[in-house]
């Protein structure tokens, strides 16, 4: 049995946003979101306007499928057909003030001037790129990509005594399908 492997710097899951309007808006690729990557670090080279979410404490990939179910009389259990999926990335990060207010907050030119901030209050559409155990430049069995469209939202930033760091969850509801893409 295989594992997607994420303990290394050079494997770590990786989450980057950019403006869906800065993306070709047909088949999402890796390069619409970094143009190399360092091999031994795992470090992007991101293409303009695109940022990586630093500070990941967790991801979730949720992919949940509707159902609607009915009852007949003739069986004595219920009948089930799947229906639409509903489907998200989230997780919790570390804030970084540049990351999450932009470089020039109240603008969303890109969302490195808007920030995460800025483009969930403006709901201004994301494509995103989840690389579960790193983005490589080569193909491995276990190297894909998943990417997306969708909206930045649930955040909620706190600090405590027991968390001297402002950590925020975030949300990216995903607007349609997955793409899941190997790395070639």
């Amino acid at each position: 049995m295989a594992y997607i492997n994420a303990t290394t710097q050079a494997n770590w899951v990786k989450l980057v946003l950019i403006k869906y309007d800065a993306t070709a808006h047909a088949t999402l690729t890796g390069s619409d979101f970094y143009s190399a990557v360092d091999a031994s670090t795992g470090a992007l080279t991101l293409v303009a306007g695109a940022i990586e979410l630093t500070g990941l404490q967790d991801v979730t990939i949720n992919n949940a499928n509707g159902s609607f179910r009915f009852k007949t009389l003739s069986q004595s259990g219920e009948n089930v057909i799947t229906t639409v999926s509903t489907n998200s990335i989230s997780g919790n990060f570390v804030l970084d003030p540049t990351l999450f207010f932009g470089t020039t907050p109240g603008t969303n030119t890109t969302i490195v001037t808007g920030g995460i901030f800025g483009y969930s209050n403006s709901r201004t559409q994301v494509a995103f790129m989840v690389a579960p155990s790193g983005a490589t430049i080569s193909q491995t069995p276990d190297n894909y990509l998943i990417m997306g469209t969708g909206f930045i939202g649930s955040l909620a930033p706190k600090v405590s005594a027991d968390s001297p760091v402002w950590v925020s969850p975030v949300t990216v509801e995903v607007n349609g399908d997955y793409t899941l893409v190997g790395i070639a």
